[in-house]
């Protein structure tokens, strides 16, 4: 039997579903098109500038006016403008137009030759104009499709070079002015710091006798830390000495310069050099240590030499857009040292109330200068496993004045990490001690093992941030060191 053809009823039924089909599906085109992400705000503002110009962002649209009312800069009318502001971004005395806008396209007029067509869909971007001294304004960089939605933008208020951007997962981006256009920097900052670094007599006479002088034994099991951390800090427990007749161990010690060579050449960023043994060898092993540190652009922490014209207790590093404030102090210095004549060259936890104030005050001006505070703590109580009352005093301390990290050294042994509350509602990280790092204390498994503070820091839209951290445990003992 032959199929009956679809009668005129069916085919209007089909011709009406395919008519349905294909609305929905110009629809959902037209949509796509036209779609535009949530999760941030329009922003509305009036910008009063210099010259008196004035800018205005209303309805999604950018307009920059002269004091007589000519309009200098109206966005494209296929423009969407998110945010807008006026900075020197490129440090040339001129301001620049800063616009964060949606338009169709992922990239500008000059797309990369291997992409053959653009999409048409809705895209966001950052656009930068100069304004230039005859009032007019000119393009002078755009960026493709940034990605993620931003949700906010600002220049960074310590470094007016720096744009950073937040998206809706909270991730903050980085991005610095070079002389072709905006360049998505790093937005981290990362840390390995070691303990204390003990130069005993048995050290030096192997290095000396057996190593030609050479002490790259001591730091090569740990290059690869040393090396992939942005900054790597060792607390300097003894001084340099460049005369063989200062050379000793404990308990007045004076270390060979090879040591230095050695440190220099692992790769250190910083030496914190406040501890009970800075003044072992009273000025001269100072100006030795200073001097060498400087001389391979090491930044000293803790202690300083009597010709430094910046006695400031804290010294600010830039990593990445941010101002890192470190602080050295220790407890006191041993009986060798002599404290009454040079105590004004070492940073010195306080003592007494008056002098707490100060301290307090101290760590709250570098708060103000530096996005991010550290201290390194010589403290404590040697060979204890757990912090003392003074460590938790000086922490409270600390912690009223703004301080960010804590890095602790001087019981050889490890102690527990901990955080604590600041006043001001964020945390500090404590690092009680880390412990022996390179040292010849062969008497307890305690002694012969170390740690290593890991942490990263990172840029927030509000400021800098921990993002996080580690300890890892490391083998301290120095005769070890020579089977790797």
């Amino acid at each position: 039997m032959m199929e009956r053809p679809a009668s005129a009823k069916n085919r209007k039924k089909i011709l009406w579903l395919l008519l349905l089909i294909g609305a929905v599906a110009a629809f959902c085109c037209l949509f796509a098109l036209n779609y535009i992400p949530g999760g941030f705000t329009w922003q509305e503002k009036r910008l009063e500038l210099a010259g008196q110009k004035t800018l205005l962002l209303s309805g999604k649209e950018l307009t920059l006016t002269a004091a007589d009312g000519r309009i200098l800069y109206k966005s494209d009318d296929g423009y969407k403008v998110q945010d807008a502001f006026v900075t020197d971004l490129d440090g040339d005395g001129d301001e620049e137009l800063i616009a964060l806008l949606w338009k169709r396209g992922r990239f500008g007029p000059a797309r990369p030759y291997w992409i053959t067509s653009d999409e048409k869909s809705y895209s966001q971007h950052i656009f930068i104009y100069d304004i230039n001294k005859d009032g007019s304004v000119t393009q002078k960089w755009c960026a493709s499709d940034i990605g993620p939605v931003v949700v906010r933008m600002k220049v960074m208020e310590k470094n007016s070079a720096f744009l950073l951007t937040e998206d809706v997962n909270d991730k903050a981006c980085l991005w610095s002015w070079q002389s072709f256009g905006l360049k998505n920097m790093d937005n981290t900052v990362s840390f390995a710091c070691f303990g204390d670094n003990i130069i005993h007599e048995d050290i030096y006479l192997y290095g000396e006798s057996v190593a030609g002088g050479n002490y790259d034994f001591l730091y090569k099991p740990f290059e690869k830390d040393i090396n992939e951390a942005d900054v790597s800090v060792i607390q300097l427990e003894t001084m340099l000495v460049d005369k063989a007749s200062a050379v000793g161990g404990y308990p007045s010690f004076g270390t060979p310069i090879g040591v230095g060579r050695a440190i220099a050449d692992a790769g250190f960023d910083v030496a914190t050099c406040a501890n009970n043994h800075s003044m072992d060898r009273g000025l001269y092993g100072i100006d030795v240590t200073v001097g060498f540190l400087q001389q391979n652009n090491i930044t000293c922490v803790g202690l300083h030499s009597a010709y430094d014209s910046d006695n400031r207790a804290y010294k600010i590093i830039t990593r990445n857009g941010m101002n890192i404030a470190l602080f050295g102090y220790t407890y006191g210095i041993n009986e060798q040292g002599n404290e009454n004549d040079f105590s004004f060259l070492l940073n010195n936890f306080p003592e007494g109330e008056e002098q707490e104030k100060e301290f307090v005050e101290e760590l709250k001006s570098a708060r103000d200068e530096a996005d991010f505070v550290i201290v390194f703590a010589h403290w404590g109580l040697e060979y204890e496993k757990e912090p003392n009352d003074y460590q938790k005093h000086m922490a409270q301390l600390m912690a009223e004045g703004g301080v960010d990290v804590v890095v602790g050294s001087h019981p050889h042994v490890v102690q527990p990490v901990e955080t604590v509350k600041r006043p001001d509602g964020g945390n500090m990280l404590v690092y009680y001690s880390l412990g022996n790092f390179r040292a010849g204390q062969a008497f307890s498994e305690d002694t012969k093992t170390g740690a290593e503070a890991l942490f990263t820091i990172e840029h927030c839209y509000d400021g800098v941030r921990l993002a996080g951290y580690e300890i890892k445990e490391i083998d301290a003992y120095w005769k070890d060191a020579l089977n790797n």
